[in-house]
Formats: structure tokens, sequence, C-alpha cells
């Protein structure tokens, strides 16, 4: 009996550990700027581990990566392929430390909303694992058993992600990458007079595949020639021919997705785009990254307060958005707005985006991870003093994204239709009114199941 005791309390200890638990990631080694050799291992919530994996390490990052920064991106490099959380069996991983966002997790969450909501790239019919965004799972890290805080153990976006053609053995290129690290020419309205592939860099593309470690060339060409089309092109070529340049379902969703999340360093900046094989067609189509400066993160204040704002006005990603809404190219304009009213009713719902951000709140509450970061990095200078407060912050967010999806409710004229008992309101009720804005007095005496209340239409069961 006493045996049966134990094992019993031992597996409820178990349970416990693991729902309140997150992964724990200890890396050991000295690093920096280049790769250096050091051990990862992970502890999962159930107990299990992975000890010490062999890899090189090194900080990771733009902007996040300057001398003064203190809570680290990571890339690791396994000697060989494995697959941690269910995720993709590879040898490259990224530590997103969430430096510059208060909550940690807004890129995170945004890059999960693309990959629930986005249309799959053009050619998703040969390729139907492809993904335009990754995936990761929320961490704790140590460094040399220094606590480190809450991170996310993510793929990288790379050409495996986005399953794109491969190079030929004689060099021929098929699939073609690159990552836009900058403003410049990513906003597609200024474009180099010409292009260098024996070169890692065309103006702010960085060449993801090939990479020059790959071939003796990258190829900057089908990117160059789709921007040069999007800044030359007159209204009639542009119409005939720029759903030859760029895939445009994809494109229309980057444009709501940016708006609905306020992404203002996302336009053309921290994207990739991609070509599956260019041997036969030169459409390119984009992939998300970076988007831990959105739902008003309190740091854009560094640059200006209005860049927080709820109301911050409608975003054009890059001037092709621009001239599809110029041209309104096959009703874009049209499109938009009816695919917009389709998803605010799922994806978009305010509830819906909020629930995101508070499940992963509860997570780290739960764990203990929130309290545990708001010790270790609230008033640090990678996020310009401010203090981290997970609840807090919570309630900033949720009222943040009542009040876009209010703001974008408006421009788009999207009306939410609600379905409700008629035993929520009173017959005398002042705010209840017929289409007609007769006020309605006594909901039993009337015929029709449609009123106005509190300035919404509303159908009354």
């Amino acid at each position: 009996m006493r045996l049966f005791l134990l094992v019993f309390f031992s597996l409820v200890q178990t349970v416990v550990y693991a729902q309140q638990s997150l992964p724990v990631v200890k890396l050991t080694g000295n690093f920096g700027y280049d790769y250096q050799e050091g051990t990862v291992s992970i502890i999962y919530p159930d107990g299990s581990s992975d000890n010490n994996l062999s890899a090189r390490i090194k900080w990771r990052g733009g902007t996040t990566n300057t001398e003064e920064k203190h809570k680290r991106n990571y890339k690791i490099k396994f000697s060989e392929d494995h697959s941690f959380f269910g995720l993709r069996n590879d040898n490259n991983w990224i530590l997103d430390a969430g430096q510059a966002d208060v909550f940690r997790l807004r890129n995170r969450i945004a890059t999960e909303l693309w990959n629930d909501f986005a249309t799959k790239p053009y050619y998703i019919n040969e390729q139907p694992k492809a993904l335009s965004g990754v995936r990761g799972e929320v961490v704790e890290v140590y460094l040399n058993d220094e606590y480190r805080g809450i991170y996310c153990f993510t793929e990288c976006m790379d050409r495996k992600q986005l399953k794109l053609k491969k190079f030929d053995q004689d060099g021929t290129i098929h699939g073609t990458l690159w990552k836009s690290t900058g403003f410049g020419s990513s906003l597609m309205n200024t474009l180099p007079e010409s292009y260098d592939n024996n070169q890692p860099m065309m103006d702010v593309f960085e060449a993801k595949y090939p990479e020059l470690d790959d071939l003796p060339q990258t190829d900057y060409s089908t990117l160059w020639n789709a921007i040069k089309f999007v800044i030359n092109s007159n209204d009639d070529d542009f119409s005939n021919y720029v759903d030859e340049y760029f895939d445009l379902p994809v494109i229309q969703d980057y444009y709501l997705f940016i708006n609905i999340l306020g992404a203002i360093d996302n336009t053309g900046k921290n994207m990739y785009w991609a070509v599956y094989d260019k041997q036969k067609d030169k459409k390119i189509t984009p992939a998300v990254w970076d988007l831990d400066l959105t739902v008003g993160c309190s740091t854009l204040l560094q640059y200006s307060e209005e860049f927080i704002s709820p109301e911050y006005p409608l975003l054009d990603p890059f001037y092709l958005v621009t001239r599809l809404k110029q041209t309104d190219y096959n009703h874009f304009n049209q499109k938009v707005s009816e695919r917009y009213k389709a998803l605010r009713k799922t994806d978009f719902n305010p509830d819906n985006l909020y629930s995101r951000y508070e499940s992963y709140y509860n997570i780290l509450k739960q764990s203990g991870a929130a309290e545990r970061e708001e010790q270790r990095w609230s008033g640090d200078s990678d996020v310009y003093g401010y203090e981290i407060n997970f609840e807090k912050e919570l309630e900033y967010i949720k009222n943040w994204i009542n009040r876009r999806i209010a703001f974008l409710d408006k421009h788009f004229q999207y009306e939410d239709d609600t379905f409700i008992s008629n035993t929520t309101y009173q017959s005398d009720n002042p705010n209840i009114y017929s289409l007609f804005g007769q006020r309605i007095n006594n909901l039993n005496q009337c015929k029709s199941n449609i009123y106005i209340i509190n300035r919404k239409k509303v159908f009354i069961k």
C-alpha cells in the first residue's frame, strides 16, 4: 500500500510539474558575434531531457545585437539534425529573446496568427508542407546556469521552411530567397540601377538562397525585375502583368495582417521574398519575420508616440500595394474589404485576437515564468527602462486590439451582426430601434427579428 501511495504521489507531482512548467533550455559556453563551440540541454515539462547536445552558437539579430544589448538572441547549429517540440527535423534553430517587447511574445503570437489565416503560397499544390511563417515553443533559458528568461525556440525561415526547389548540381538555380534588412528598395519605390550576383547584398536585400557559400554566384534578377516593374510600368501594363510577378492573394493577406497588428516595422523591412522555381515561374511570394514591434509595443515610444496608436493610419507595406489600390487591379479594394469582413468573424474577431495573448499569459503566470522575467529584466535598457509587468501589458493589449479593430471596422465598413436571445433585453430598453429608426417598446409585439441595438444590427432569436 505504501509503495502504491508513493507511486501515486509521484505521478501526481509529475502531472502538476507538467502543467506548471515551461521547457528549459540550458546553454553552456562563451558566445559572441561569431560561432563558438558549446552545448545545449533541453529539459521537458514531463521530466525527460536531451542533454549536452554539441552545437555551434552565436549572438544574432540586427539592432537587437549591438554591443550594449543584454538579453541576446541566439543562433544554434547542431552537428546533426534534431526535432524538438514536434517541430521540423533540422540542425539550425533560433532562440528569440523578444528583447524589445515587454510582453516578450508578440512575435510568436503574430506569427501564429499568420500561420493560421494566411493564404498559402502559389505553389502549395506542389509543396503542401510549405510554410511562410516559422513555428516555435516558449521556453525558459539558462546561460551557464544564469537565468536569462523567457525565449521562443523557433525554426528558421529558409529554403527548407518554404520548400523551395534546390539548385542543380550543374549550378542551375531554381528556388531563390531574399531577406529585407531595412527599408530602402524594400518599399518598392526605389531600386539600384543594377545588381551584382557576386555580392551578398542588393541594397537592403540579403541573399538567403542560394548564398555565396552555396554557389559562386547568387541571383537577384527575379526580385530586381519585379520591383522595377512596380516602379516603371504604366497602369495598363501593371494591370495586365502584375499577377505574373507577385503572389497577389498572399500580398492581400499581408496588407491586412500588418494593419491588424499596426506593424510599422514590417513595411518592406523584416520580410522574406521567395520564388519556388524561377525556371518555371518568376512569381515571388512573401514570408513573415520579426514581428515584435506590433500591437502598440511600448518601446516604439522611443521613435514616436504616433506609432503605438491603435488609430494609426492604414499602412501600405510597399509601393506594390499602393498601386494595386490606385489602379484597383481586379477589384483589389473590394476583395480586401470582403476578405477583412470574412476574417473579422473568425481570426480577426477582437476576442479571438486577445485570447491568443491571454492564453500565453496564463501559461507564463502559472509556470512562474512571468514573475521571473519581471524580476530579471524589468527596467533594463533593452526595454528603455520600462517596467515589465505582464498583467498590465495584457490589459493594454486588450484595449489596443479593441480600439484597432473598431478603427478598421469603420474603414472597411464592417457591421457586427450579433445573434442574441430576446431575454437579454427588457421591453422598455430605450436603445432598441427598428431598421427604419422607430423606437421599439415591446419586442414581443413585433414581427421583425432584426433591430438596431446600441447602434449595432442585431438578429434576435
